[in-house]
């Protein structure tokens, strides 16, 4: 039996910056933003744990139930040094708000996890994350989310 059946979106915002040889025009887009999806929250007392995998898929507690599925973020680098290896640098952790107590999210991670650019100076890489509570405090219903920097450099 749930205690509580609210419904969570849980969403990141993602700030590029690329850093890089200034002869080329670089740019990042967000292909598909990494996402948490929409949960519902069994037991508030009880913690929720729910890991989005840069390679694909997501693993959750006990306490959670999905609505909506995670999905992991997509980015493309164009305009980049062809054949050239670059790494993408993400905070350790942040925390996402919204109508109730904060999720944090970390444990970031990249896939693949040797990152080339093709000859064409453009490579596809993915984002994704864990975002947990402590328990013990309630969560609206609403979308919690933040934002920060991923820094790719060659």
């Amino acid at each position: 039996m749930w205690v509580n059946k609210n419904k969570l979106f849980l969403s990141l915002l993602f700030a590029v910056a690329l850093i890089g040889q200034a002869s080329y025009a670089q740019t990042i887009s967000t292909l598909r933003p990494l996402s948490f999806g929409t949960i519902a929250i069994k037991n508030y007392t009880s913690m929720i744990s729910m890991t989005v995998n840069a390679s694909g898929g997501y693993n959750t507690n006990s306490n959670t139930y999905i609505v909506e599925t995670p999905q992991r973020g997509e980015y493309l680098i164009t305009g980049a040094p062809v054949s050239t290896s670059y790494t993408v640098t993400i905070p350790a952790s942040i925390v996402m708000t919204g109508p109730g107590g904060g999720f944090t999210v970390d444990n970031f991670t990249t896939f693949p996890n040797t990152l080339t650019t093709n000859g064409a100076g453009e490579a596809t890489f993915y984002i994704g994350a864990r975002a947990t509570t402590a328990g013990g405090m309630g969560y609206g219903d609403g979308t919690y989310g933040d934002s920060f920097d991923i820094t790719v450099n060659y």
